[in-house]
């Protein structure tokens, strides 16, 4: 008789499955009749379905509660972010000198000062930014104080913004006053007028706002004139110009009657204390001053203990003989563009500076609680 290994292999397995499949259907029977008889199967299954709904009734509040942003609310919000603080052209001003423009008849510019502050429960809508512009560091001189409500178009994939003039114009950031009051405002406040309406669009890293009608903007010194008011926002960065146009021949001007852009850097915030030492040669007794001042020319007059007037400046500025930024603070004897009696640098971004000659110790350190708090808290001496 043949003999069929393979034949005998398929009878082995099968005999080997069977058997497995008996111990399985023992284990299972064991399983169920060991489950307590106070927890039957049909309550575990109402349970189970009772968090489910759970479950299911919080994911509904939750995406009831969330948000959801368009992509140009998404922008605007970023832009809420990014545009929010202070801005100077100090540095423009030097490099104006350094090219020959001498005077606004060469093409000089006017030192100006910008705020931006948000209005986080304004009347007149969820985005509104309040801007206020001092020029020549004097808070009488305000040329822009203004009202900017922004209002996201996903169908123009743009951000339109309407803009009101305060009809008075009064320093408010300039002088460290708060502005909370202005959330009462709305379009229709006596104190307010309508400026030329703007849109925003992003123009890669940064946002241009340009008016919608060029033309809308008379020139106050020439009525046959018109200024189209442009600015740019990006990081650390507010620019702006004004286009001039012929009203009549509806034509830009020639660029030699135009001037540039105005540059502004964005301002961080120092708090500095100043002491002066009870002798010459003496250790620092007494804080005089506690001063706050920012690093885009910022600027604090006071008077030393022998009666000469000094001040005390902080720039983040350009070293032509180091090809970079520098970040300083120096003292100046009688004014602005006295000598220079000391200075001290230290690399941009850095958050505090300082120098102690003997006769006079300076401290600054980035405008933050926390450090406003440890100056008034150290001893002159420390």
């Amino acid at each position: 008789m043949y003999d069929y290994p393979f034949t005998n292999l398929i009878i082995a397995m099968s005999k080997t499955i069977f058997m497995l499949w008996i111990a399985l259907a023992s284990l299972w029977a064991c399983q169920q009749n060991s489950a307590p008889a106070t927890t039957p199967i049909p309550v575990l299954r109402a349970q189970t379905n009772s968090k489910l709904k759970s479950k299911a009734y919080a994911a509904a509040n939750n995406s009831i509660r969330e948000r959801r942003y368009s992509l140009q609310e998404r922008e605007l919000e970023y832009i809420m972010e990014l545009w929010p603080g202070q801005y100077d052209n100090v540095e423009q001003l030097d490099f104006d000198m350094y090219v020959g423009k001498s005077s606004s008849e060469l093409g000089q510019h006017l030192r100006v000062h910008h705020h931006a502050s948000r209005l986080s429960q304004s009347a007149m809508g969820e985005y509104v930014i309040y801007i206020e512009e001092m020029i020549n560091e004097d808070p009488k001189d305000i040329r822009r104080q203004s009202l900017y409500v922004l209002t996201p178009s996903d169908t123009s994939k743009l951000i339109q913004l309407s803009v009101f003039h305060f009809k008075k114009l009064m320093p408010l950031l300039s002088v460290g006053k708060t502005i909370n009051h202005l959330n009462d405002l709305t379009e229709s406040s006596p104190r307010l007028e309508p400026g030329c309406d703007m849109v925003l669009e992003r123009e890669g890293m940064a946002f241009r706002a340009v008016a919608v009608d060029k033309f809308c903007q008379t020139d106050n010194a020439d009525a046959s004139k018109s200024i189209d008011y442009q600015f740019r926002i990006a990081k650390d960065e507010y620019w702006f110009e004004e286009i001039i146009y012929d009203r009549e021949l509806k034509t830009r001007l020639p660029d030699k009657l135009q001037q540039s852009a105005y540059q502004l850097e964005r301002a961080r915030c120092f708090v500095c204390m100043i002491d002066f030492p009870k002798e010459d040669g003496g250790r620092p007794v007494v804080t005089h001053h506690y001063v706050d001042i920012h690093d885009q020319g910022g600027a604090f007059e006071f008077e030393y203990r022998d009666g000469r007037t000094m001040v005390l400046g902080m720039r983040n500025t350009w070293s032509f003989g180091m090809q970079r930024e520098t970040f300083v603070i120096f003292i100046q004897e009688g004014s602005q563009s006295g000598p220079t009696l000391i200075y001290s640098w230290g690399n941009p971004g850095a958050d505090r500076i300082g120098f102690n000659p003997g006769w006079i110790r300076v401290q600054c350190d980035l405008d933050t609680a926390e450090n406003r708090k440890l100056q008034h808290g150290l001893r002159p001496d420390s």
